[in-house]
């Protein structure tokens, strides 16, 4: 019913037809492809850290991580529900993208999800497992995630955590999204030092040991605006260096276990800056005018012995999936994936809400002249589907 199928269904012939046509759209294997076979996968979903955040000064670990493992220098994270970060945890684990009218509960606990990206990983004999400091009634992640084939959702409780809120602490649970068995792993870790607001004192603890420095930069920076907006933007880099922080942990301690170069990190952000109240501000110290520029954000691979590389090619979210399924060589129907594999000969367009799309040289804000109508059908009809599907 949220779906609206009770009010305008498309058969299941409709769908198999679309499927069919769209397997003849995506991309095949390349040089790329089981390159990553059987190697270990810890994929870190980053509360709110934009493009403007990282810097050698700021965040000087996840600014080297960048600078010597996969950067996708034109990624994208297009937000098609109000529950931002959600909205790419669901399209980045499942590859289908949230119908905007669907309830967490109901929808993600109960639909069968056999191609979501744990399940896969979880049929190739992984341990798959999910962490987040928050509790797992937040967004219903204690049914969502078993139910997309995770074998448990850990709480801030579960890793050890005194406070959810810092994530250097998320190193506390370092055994258990690592662990030793003789056995590869899968897993998923969102952060949350990152989040909103930028004011008060809710998060005062997560942005006073890098207050200073993110002060001093911001001085330095000479950058103009009201009080408001510079001490919003000295809390928000404050708070990303926490991130980046738990990211130089991770890395030295999976170092110092030996399990680099058999283990891939895949960082990326749930969406761009947006606690950043005054959004003039925001377009100003990240350097656009607005969409589809603002929904740009970092996202990147290291480890597993991957070459240093830097991709221009444009991508977005919902691109990661079907990515990933390429690189581990994991089986499964790629046309039933709303997105492409980036490495691959097709995709190259960013998908944006309500008909929008980009793809680094056209930008269709889904009203006036359409500069490519056969892509944006396409484009819709793909939104569409997978909703449905």
């Amino acid at each position: 019913t949220s779906l609206g199928w009770n009010r305008d269904t498309k058969s299941i012939r409709e769908l198999d037809e679309f499927y069919a046509a769209r397997e003849q759209e995506i991309s095949g294997d390349n040089e790329m492809t089981g390159l990553l076979e059987g190697k270990n996968l810890i994929m870190i979903m980053m509360e709110s850290i934009d493009t403007w955040m990282v810097s050698e000064d700021t965040t000087p670990n996840l600014y080297r991580l960048q600078q010597e493992g996969v950067s996708f220098q034109n990624f994208y994270t297009p937000l098609f529900i109000s529950a931002a970060t959600f909205n790419t945890e669901i399209i980045s684990q499942s590859g289908l993208i949230p119908p905007p009218d669907g309830a967490p509960s109901g929808i993600y606990s109960t639909n069968s999800f056999p191609l979501a990206l744990p399940r896969l990983f979880a049929d190739e004999g992984y341990q798959v497992n999910s962490f987040h400091s928050n509790n797992g009634v937040y967004y219903s992640r204690f049914a969502i995630h078993p139910n997309l084939g995770f074998s448990s959702y850990h709480n801030f409780k579960a890793m050890g955590m005194d406070d959810h809120k810092l994530d250097t602490q998320l190193m506390n649970g370092f055994e258990l999204f690592a662990p030793k068995e003789n056995q590869p792993f899968y897993s998923f870790i969102i952060t949350f030092s990152g989040h909103g607001p930028y004011d008060g004192d809710y998060l005062w603890k997560v942005a006073e040991p890098h207050f200073d420095k993110a002060q001093a930069y911001v001085e330095a920076s000479g950058i103009q605006s009201t009080e408001e907006n510079l001490y919003s933007y000295t809390r928000a880099l404050a708070q990303a260096m926490e991130t980046d922080a738990f990211i130089g942990l991770l890395v030295e301690r999976l170092e110092k276990e030996g399990l680099m170069e058999d283990t891939v990190l895949c960082l990326y952000a749930d969406h761009y800056g947006k606690y950043i109240p005054d959004k003039e501000f925001l377009n100003q110290i990240k350097g656009v005018s607005g969409e589809p520029e603002l929904y740009h954000t970092p996202c990147l691979l290291y480890g597993g012995g991957l070459e240093p590389r830097q991709v221009e090619k444009c991508c977005c979210s919902v691109d990661l999936l079907p990515t990933l399924l390429n690189l581990f060589g994991l089986d499964a129907p790629r046309q039933y994936y709303v997105g492409d594999d980036i490495f691959g000969d097709r995709g190259g367009t960013v998908m944006l809400p309500n008909g929008a799309w980009y793809n680094g040289e056209s930008y269709f804000s889904g009203e006036g002249q359409d500069p490519n109508p056969e892509l944006t059908a396409n484009l819709s009809l793909r939104v569409a589907m997978s909703m449905e599907t």
